[in-house]
Formats: C-alpha cells, structure tokens, sequence
C-alpha cells in the first residue's frame, strides 16, 4: 500500500521536472535565435492543471482535492491571461472568487460538535486574531481544548510547552495569509497536521513520542503563507 502511494507523487515530480527542462531548451534556443520561445513558454500554466488533475487521479483527502481544484482553476485562469483571452484583472476576480468559495465550502463542511460550550474559558481555549501585526501568546493550562489562530499578514507565536491535554485530543484552527503561524508543543503530545497549503506551507518538526495519549490535531488553510508547529 505504502508503495502505491508513493507512484503518484513520484510521477508528479517526474513530469515538473520534465516540464521545466523543456522550458529550459526553449529558452536556450531562444538565446540562439533558433525560435521564439514565447510562443511556447506561455503555456507553462499547463503544468499547474496537470498538477492539479493528479491531485484528483490520486487517492487524498477532501484538503487535497480542494488544492487539486485549485490547481487546475489558476492554471486554466493563467493559461487565458497568457494567451490575450481575458485581462489580468478578470482572472485575479475568477482566481479569489474560487478560492473564497473553497475556503467557504470546506467551513461549511466542517462539522459542528454537539456539546459546544456557549462561552469558551480563554484559559483553556486559545483565540489569537491577527491583522498587520505580530503577537506571542503563551498558555500553561492543564486542560488544553484548543481553539483558533488567524495571521493575515502578520505573524503569530503560540507557546504550549507548558500545558497539557486532559482529553483524547485538542483541535486547532488556523488561518494564514500573506502571514505566519508557529506553534510550539510539548514532547510528549503527537501532532497530526490536517492543513492545506495552497503557495504555502504546512511544516511539523515536531517529535514524536512513544504513544499517542495526547494528540494535537492542526487543520485550517494557509495561503501565501506558512505554518509550523515544532518543540
């Protein structure tokens, strides 16, 4: 199963690597004034539609699949710009309009718990927001529930060394444009990051312990921008 796996990603970088070396050659006829590279190069946006068509060819999850829809909208929006079909302006509408709606239909996917507390206990639960701006917030409860971080355009430092998980697992949701997120975990919690990163990055360099008692689960989106959750 393992190897399985492993065949569709290989194979993606196979044909980007392919696909950039043919750019290459274009160019370096260019410069020998053998042909016009433009005439060729501007459909590079192709090799963001195969991308995302892999995506969806491949067995992944839901975040997957919404980042393979993605793919394949900026390729076909880009591919249009290069080729004089509509205006850049028109495909920057097109490209966030499907974004938002992504964003949109995975919250609204997102199922609800039944037993929501009406007012979270700010000791417990964490609910950084941040806009243009950075900010280091530190917990040391014992009971960790969770919670959500926003970074638009500005950076977050969440320090929970110093707390502890009660239940199974804690839950956080983060959001990151143009921004940053950095999360620091006990030793002895697992991290499973649910994370979608669309010209971004989701990192874990997080240890991992023998069990698995206390698990951190972090999902959200990050946008042009990154997250990383270590020790």
């Amino acid at each position: 199963m393992t190897t399985g796996k492993r065949v569709a990603p290989v194979a993606l970088r196979l044909a980007f690597g392919l696909g950039i070396m043919v750019i290459g050659l274009l160019l370096t006829l260019d410069n020998f004034g053998l042909l016009d590279a433009h005439r060729f190069v501007r459909f590079w946006p192709v090799l963001l539609i195969v991308a995302g068509v892999a995506k969806l060819t491949h067995r992944l999850k839901a975040k997957a699949r919404t980042a393979g829809y993605l793919l394949i909208v900026l390729g076909l929006v880009l591919l249009l710009v290069n080729m004089h079909l509509i205006e850049f302006r028109l495909a920057a509408a097109l490209f966030l309009l499907a974004l938002g709606a992504a964003i949109a239909w995975r919250a609204a996917r997102t199922p609800v718990p039944a037993c929501v507390t009406p007012v979270m206990d700010p000791s417990r639960h964490l609910d950084v927001s941040v806009f243009m701006a950075g900010v280091k917030r530190a917990l040391s409860t014992q009971d960790f529930r969770g919670g959500n971080a926003w970074a638009v355009m500005g950076g977050c430092e969440i320090d929970l060394t110093r707390t502890s998980i009660l239940d199974d697992e804690a839950v956080v949701n983060v959001f990151a444009f143009w921004g940053g997120i950095e999360i620091r975990v006990p030793a002895d919690w697992t991290v499973e990051s649910r994370g979608t990163a669309m010209l971004g990055a989701f990192e874990d360099t997080s240890l991992r312990p023998g069990d698995e008692k206390k698990k951190l689960i972090v999902t959200g989106t990050a946008i042009m921008g990154g997250v990383e959750v270590k020790n």
